[in-house]
């Protein structure tokens, strides 16, 4: 049997305006090394791997990837939910490093003081002035996506990502296990971004039960993730 898997990769990109964009440093190379892994995989039978990513994020070349370029956090979710609504999905590997915030409203300091702030309200669909001193981008929260999948589509096996900055190895698996039993996960890679420098990228792989193995390379991570994707596929 063939099988169709998602992988979710990079990071968002929120739109300013028609020119600008509030993104982060994610490089999208941990989804990467999982698709190349499950496409090496002589046993994992991929017949479609859907690539979510942002339109700047590397997609790998071969035929049987289908890159789906989205925009921001809101532009991902609808492109799962069209996904997952419309396709017999068996894995989704959401390693995507998704904004936290997108932008609500860009006004001005001056017209906030005068309580006026949506009479200077600017627009995402024109470029704003560079000639504005006191601009001002107000942010509100992005719907968290990883919630959203298994209602969409209960029996997908999912995989969660966790990345915190500057923690305990005690607190990385403590919040990397809350995540997985919050979204009903089947497995989530916690990791620490002081401990991931080019090659090396230090990783809890957390299972159901709350049992984790450490992985010291992005290699060793995807050939983990989909060896127990495999394992749960069979």
């Amino acid at each position: 049997m063939v099988r169709n898997v998602v992988i979710t990769a990079g990071g968002t990109s929120e739109k300013i305006d028609e020119v600008r964009l509030i993104s982060n440093f994610s490089s999208g190379r941990l989804g990467l090394a999982v698709a190349k892994c499950f496409l090496e995989s002589k046993t994992a039978n991929i017949g479609k791997i859907y690539y979510l990513c942002d339109r700047n994020t590397i997609v790998p070349d071969d035929e049987r990837v289908e890159a789906v370029r989205v925009l921001g956090a809101q532009g991902l979710l609808d492109a799962l939910e069209n996904l997952l609504a419309t396709k017999k999905i068996d894995a989704v590997i959401h390693a995507m490093a998704v904004s936290d915030y997108t932008v609500k409203q860009v006004t001005t300091i001056g017209a906030i003081k005068a309580g006026e702030e949506d009479r200077d309200k600017l627009t995402e669909e024109e470029k704003i002035s560079s000639e504005i001193d006191d601009l001002v981008i107000v942010l509100k929260r992005t719907p968290k996506v990883i919630a959203e999948i298994k209602k969409l589509q209960k029996e997908t096996i999912l995989v969660g990502f966790k990345l915190l900055s500057n923690v305990s190895k005690e607190e990385l698996i403590e919040t990397g296990y809350k995540l997985l039993q919050k979204n009903d996960c089947d497995m989530v890679l916690a990791n620490d971004l002081r401990e991931i420098t080019g090659e090396r990228h230090i990783g809890y792989l957390i299972s159901r039960n709350g049992d984790y193995i450490r992985l010291t390379t992005k290699k060793q991570i995807a050939n983990e993730i989909v060896k127990n994707v495999e394992q749960l596929l069979v």
